[in-house]
């Protein structure tokens, strides 16, 4: 901490207290000093072909290095042995060709096996080594593997993804003569502690969530991370004795970064604490008070954090004033972002309040309690096959009761959470819970957390007046509303525009058969991309300023070839190679007249805009009788305000939505 910076802002003579720790020493290398202690070649970077100049036909050649590809070759393996050798390239050139971002998973190999090639027999230590994330400990596994075949290692991934049961093998102590290598997120950073680590391998990186907010949408990077966070990761190694430390990066290069990591209030949505300041009345939506804070947020985002809210329905501006609308008073007592403040209201008012709270808690706990599920042999552990096959049988079994799961609730990612948290809970006792958990593939550590959030909101409900009846969950399993409730809470900001490949058919006896969709032949987009994608739209002059977006895997609508409606709603989208869709549910069209953002007839065309994006036929009268429901809508919200005892749900006007 930056206890100095913290001191001035309080003010001239705040008094600080220093408690220090104790670690036990630990050594640092660097990576000059891996490489002379491995002798290890990086692979030279690929030269661009060029064109001969002059005779000879303009011949295709490209550069060459006087160290000829196969010699170096060789050298790459020498410097796997297990004895240092003298280094044909010089060190200067081998730091230049790691110059680049990427990790070398080769000398992260190669650097494992002269650590343990240096070991004491007695040495019972494990080696801990810093990944950025899921995908790169997958690939530095496979590389040490292939490097250490035959070797008496335990290779442990630790990252947030995994079961429980796997995480805690990592604390397990190395049968005898073995040696546990821990493959680790930043998860290991500061959450945990490994007590027989001795020994810290870091690649320097992170993944790191921040925010777009000209685009609104969420990033996560991977980075360099800051020097105090290096140096948290070099404690680990010396916890319980003396330790060592090879971090992955160039003195120079190491010089050059962050002392202090970012502060997330730079780079976060800052809806939620928006709303929260307005409702104490400490924010005018000019943004004044932020601007006091330690280190205050920029202009952009909170405009973006403006905007927002007004999309959502909780505020209303007036020039650089602004006020909390009823539908904002109510959100700000709920301890949830905006949207799925406005998803529990909604559940309330639509008749599904149990399941609004489930869904919204899921959403809330951060990570999918579903786990990924490999569809593919991958015998890396060196299982028998009988044990294969009982987890490949295992695992299609668990794939097909979601499929089921999926397939009642209606393409809807956030409705099948809902659900399926709501079965777990119907069970009796932890026995039973468990074996549904089994059974789905959930991790019952995030049912747990996902039960303790619902506690909290439905309190907060209550509290605003939304009282648990005999008629709020009368719609719980009609599933069209459930999903209306869902397109309430996350449009008209978090929508996706399906565009569909024209209709096919085949020839049958019968004659032509419309075939069906095939996901791949599906684009997505979402407004506010930047012009320069070059994406190419329905829209020649990409009027909404579309940006093209992809379903991730992970979401079971990734497989959906065709939907009745072109239009998604989603909670998370996230940036990483590509814009990713994490969870989406589909729309249907009175769902979107009644809740898709500000609505144009357009009574010439004989369309309904909403939002100046969505377009829907129609006729002006109904566009009319749409325009007093919503206003209806926004008078009870009101009134539930002024007498949170009132009962809206069971009122004439919510009756008539929901038929």
């Amino acid at each position: 901490m930056d206890a100095d910076r913290f001191a001035k802002y309080w003010g001239t003579n705040t008094p600080r207290i220093h408690i220090p720790g104790f670690t036990h020493p630990v050594q640092d290398f660097m990576l000059e000093d891996v490489l002379e202690m491995t002798s290890y070649i990086p692979p030279k970077k690929k030269k661009k072909q060029f064109q001969r100049s002059g005779g000879g036909g303009g011949r295709g050649g490209s550069y060459q290095d006087p160290l000829a590809d196969d010699e170096e070759d060789d050298l790459v393996e020498k410097s796997t042995n297990s004895t240092p050798m003298a280094c044909a390239v010089p060190l200067e050139e081998r730091l230049k060709r790691l110059e680049g971002d990427d990790i070398d998973y080769d000398l992260l190999a190669v650097l494992i096996k002269t650590v343990l090639n240096t070991k004491d027999d007695d040495d019972d230590g494990s080696i801990l080594v810093f990944l950025p994330g899921a995908g790169e400990i997958d690939k530095a596994d496979r590389t040490i593997q292939q490097l250490l075949r035959g070797r008496q290692v335990s290779i442990l991934p630790l990252h947030g993804g995994l079961q429980p049961d796997k995480q805690q093998q990592v604390f397990v102590p190395a049968r005898n003569g073995y040696t546990k290598i821990i493959l680790s997120t930043n998860v290991a950073e500061t959450s945990i502690t490994i007590p027989d680590c001795t020994v810290v391998i870091d690649t320097c990186k992170e993944k790191k969530s921040s925010f777009d907010p000209t685009n609104r949408m969420p990033l996560l990077l991977e980075c360099f991370a800051s020097r105090d966070s290096l140096k948290q990761r070099r404690g680990r190694a010396g916890r319980v004795r003396p330790g060592t430390c090879y971090k992955l990066i160039s003195s120079s290069k190491h010089s050059k970064l962050p002392e202090h990591g970012e502060p997330e209030i730079r780079r976060c949505a800052l809806d939620q604490t928006l709303l929260s300041l307005m409702f104490l009345g400490l924010e005018n939506g000019s943004g004044s008070f932020l601007k006091l804070m330690l280190d205050p947020p920029s202009e952009q985002s909170i405009q973006s954090a403006l905007y927002s809210l007004e999309k959502t329905g909780a505020l209303s501006r007036d020039g650089d004033q602004a006020v909390l609308t009823p539908l904002g008073i109510h959100l700000s007592g709920i301890p949830a972002p905006p949207v799925v403040g406005k998803m529990l209201v909604m559940g309330c008012l639509l008749g599904c309040r149990d399941m609004a709270v489930a869904t919204a808690a899921a959403l809330s706990a951060g990570r999918n309690p579903f786990f990924r599920i490999n569809t593919f042999n991958n015998n890396r552990n060196g299982k028998d096959d009988i044990e294969q096959e009982k987890e490949q049988y295992k695992n299609s079994m668990i794939l097909e009761a979601r499929a089921d799961l999926f397939k009642t609730v209606g393409k809807s990612d956030h409705a099948m959470l809902g659900k399926a948290f709501l079965l777990w809970k119907e069970c009796n006792g932890q026995s039973e819970r468990r074996k549904y958990c089994d059974k789905m593939g959930l991790a019952f550590n995030s049912m747990r957390d996902i039960l303790a959030l619902t506690r909290q909101l439905d309190s907060s409900l209550t509290t605003s007046g939304f009282h648990p009846s005999d008629h709020c969950n009368r719609n719980e399993t009609s599933w069209r509303i459930v999903r209306s409730m869902l397109v309430a809470s996350l449009s008209p900001i978090q929508m996706v525009r399906v565009q569909r490949p024209s209709t096919k058919y085949t020839e049958t006896i019968e004659g032509a058969v419309e075939k069906d969709g095939k996901a791949k032949e599906l684009k997505f987009f979402i407004r506010g991309g930047s012009d320069d994608d070059n994406q190419t739209t329905n829209n020649v002059n990409n009027k909404n300023n579309e940006e093209r977006v992809f379903i991730h895997p992970s979401s079971n609508n990734f497989a959906i070839g065709s939907y009745s409606c072109p239009w998604l709603v989603y909670h998370r989208l996230v940036r990483t190679s590509k814009a990713f869709v994490s969870d989406a549910t589909e729309c249907n069209p009175y769902s979107l007249l009644l809740f898709g953002g500000a609505m144009e007839v357009q009574a010439s065309k004989g369309l309904i805009v909403l939002d100046d994006w969505i377009s829907l036929s129609a006729n002006a009268r109904i566009g009319s009788l749409i325009g007093g429901l919503r206003q209806k809508v926004d008078e009870l919200l009101d009134k539930k305000v002024a007498d949170p005892s009132l009962d809206i749900t069971d009122s004439v006007e919510m009756k008539l939505i929901t038929e």
